[in-house]
């Protein structure tokens, strides 16, 4: 059974939804839909949900992706070429659009950070993985996009005026846990 609330895109909350994949003892939606896992071994099934929302101007996610032998993987997509009934990491790297996808394992031991700017994905950030660290993304009232890893400095990204949903991508063993989503005002002009 799949783990669903919502289909609506409407403000953005920290859970999971449309959630696809197997849905038994080993992958699953947990801790009142904020964390998703597959825990099938090494290569074992994937899963794929979308954050509940979308960000049409300012946001701030915060995220941990798992430290595990798989891919623990997260994403900005544009709206328009999201599928919501089939989730999946290659949503931000459409052409004609903007995204951002991080992903992260121990096996081997890197946080990568992939941008996409109209089709042309590009490495953006190759770090060492990061375990049990919150990442923090946002847009601020300029359109600008940035990130942040833990207590390392912060990354701005670029500026981006698309319609964004958020998701994950998970190879088994992998996590990823949402500690807030949210949608930030900004006053009229």
């Amino acid at each position: 059974m799949a783990f669903v609330n919502s289909i609506d895109w409407d403000s953005l909350q920290p859970l999971w939804v449309q959630g696809s994949g197997q849905f038994d003892d080993k992958q699953y939606i947990y801790n009142y839909g904020s964390k998703i896992l597959a825990s099938y071994g090494n290569n074992g099934a994937s899963m794929d949900a979308y954050v509940k929302g979308v960000a049409r101007q300012g946001f701030k996610i915060q995220f941990k992706p798992g430290y595990t032998w798989g891919w623990s993987t997260f994403y900005m997509a544009n709206q328009s070429v999201v599928n919501q009934n089939s989730p999946s990491s290659g949503n931000y790297s459409n052409s004609g659009v903007n995204g951002l996808r991080f992903m992260n394992n121990s096996s081997n031991d890197l946080l990568m950070v992939h941008k996409n700017v109209n089709g042309s994905v590009t490495q953006y950030s190759n770090i060492s993985g990061v375990e049990d660290t919150l990442i923090t993304l946002w847009r601020d009232n300029t359109n600008v996009v940035k990130y942040k890893v833990g207590s390392n400095s912060e990354v701005t990204v670029g500026t981006f005026t698309d319609t964004f949903v958020f998701g994950a991508t998970i190879q088994s063993p992998a996590s990823v846990e949402l500690i807030m989503a949210m949608n930030l005002q900004t006053s009229a002009s």
